[in-house]
């Protein structure tokens, strides 16, 4: 397969010789090599807070909790060295380096990068900096309120032998159209069948339907043999925005490809930026090495879930019920019209209406029907921001200001419709 092509990358003194170094247990050691200031005890010499930074590869001890969270504490993938990870700048530092290493390490693929649209803006830059091809295809339907099956499978079937595929694992942004699982092991027969490579972006493990569920994917393609590239993020469920902690983690199928891998991200990595921040990737270590910490984690995050579960019920019932007779009041032919306004708003729970709609009760995101000028009238005359697309971050949404978010979204669309006619509610139908 294609990681098996993968070579060893250019050596690199300084990285091996500190390696070395860190390794030599001799109390007559003396370490001259790394340019770090070091005190009379031939200790790192740590300014107030501040400590040292860690080998190009990052963390070794937060590298293994991180990959146990995505693979599972007894993965056999991990024991038996196939998969090479590496620390990165969140989740957006794993994507580009991920992206790089199809770009320059990665021999027999093909350059085009498939991703399923509307999705998270920054894919398309990152992809043409790699210098790689872009190509969309459609992951939701807004006819649906759900996952376009049909494009995502013939962009899977009919993509060339090598084409990587940017998939979101949980809580999809913008549209929270989640695949189901059984979506998950079709899609993984048709890649595996193709010889396609899977590039997962997790960027939001735990806040959808819980830290295993939200990996099923990952681990499921792993099980079926799959050679993928996983791209992990603590900046949503460890709330640790500004430390920038991620990790990239690449599955090959024997462990020499994943340490010619490792020794290529490496290599990638001491390029670019030679060591990611380290302080971030010790609190998450701090807390994943402690089973009472990890569980008040787990718990906290079952909070924040039942949050987001609770606004959108609410944002639903406020749009669909309470609401809709301000709406249907001032338009003819109320009784159809009524239908199609209900029928706008059932994604924000996963009800189905016209297909099957996955459960996103508390998925972080929305993607609601209104226009850009919808969007914009709400922010000018209402001071509600939102991207031009309609994607809303529930947790925006509070007790304070959840009823008037409501009302004002219906006043601008019952102003819309009132004077564009009986047409359909929303601007994407």
């Amino acid at each position: 397969m294609f990681f098996d092509s993968v070579q060893q990358g250019p050596p690199d003194i300084m990285y091996h010789l500190k390696v070395q170094a860190d390794g030599d247990t001799s109390p007559n050691k003396v370490d001259l090599g790394v340019g770090i200031y070091r005190n009379e005890k031939g200790a790192y010499h740590e300014l107030k807070a501040l400590r040292d930074y860690e080998v190009t590869t990052g963390n070794s001890k937060y590298l293994q909790l991180a990959a146990a969270l995505v693979f599972g504490k007894n993965s056999q993938l991990v024991a038996s060295s196939q998969v090479a990870s590496v620390q990165t700048i969140s989740g957006t530092g794993s994507i580009h380096v991920a992206l790089m290493f199809l770009s320059h390490s990665v021999p027999g693929k093909k350059r085009t990068v498939y991703v399923g649209t509307p999705a998270w803006g920054n894919y398309e830059p990152m992809t043409k900096l790699a210098g790689l091809d872009f190509q969309s295809y459609k992951h939701y339907s807004p006819e649906t309120g759900g996952v376009d099956w049909e494009s995502v499978t013939e962009a899977a079937s009919s993509a060339p032998q090598g084409s990587i595929f940017v998939l979101q694992a949980c809580c999809h942004n913008p549209t929270a159209a989640d695949f189901s699982e059984e979506q998950w092991r079709d899609l993984a027969t048709i890649m595996k069948r193709r010889q396609l490579i899977p590039l997962f972006d997790i960027a939001y493990q735990g806040l959808g339907n819980g830290l295993e569920k939200d990996i099923y994917c990952v681990r499921h393609f792993a099980q079926e043999g799959l050679e993928m590239l996983v791209c992990q993020s603590f900046s949503k469920n460890f709330g640790l925005y500004g430390e920038r902690v991620g990790a990239l983690h690449a599955v090959a199928l024997t462990q020499k490809a994943a340490m010619a891998i490792h020794d290529q991200l490496r290599f990638l990595i001491r390029s670019e930026f030679s060591s990611s921040p380290a302080f971030g990737a010790r609190l998450v270590t701090h807390v994943l090495s402690d089973s009472s910490l990890e569980a008040s984690w787990n718990e906290e995050l079952n909070d924040l879930r039942q949050r987001l579960h609770t606004l959108r019920a609410k944002l639903f019932d406020l749009l669909s019920n309470v609401y809709k007779n301000l709406y249907t009041e001032k338009i003819t032919d109320s009784r159809r019209l009524e239908c199609n306004y209900q029928r706008n708003w059932a994604f924000l729970v996963g009800r189905p209406w016209r297909a099957l709609v996955t459960s996103r009760d508390a998925n972080r995101c929305s993607l609601l029907p209104l226009s850009p000028q919808q969007c914009q009238e709400l922010k000018n005359e209402y001071h509600i921001y939102m991207v031009p697309n309609g994607r809303i971050t529930i947790p925006g949404l509070n007790a304070k200001n959840i009823e008037y978010v409501a009302k004002s979204i219906n006043s601008v669309v019952r102003d819309t419709q009132t004077h564009a006619g009986n047409q359909p509610v929303g601007g994407r139908q």
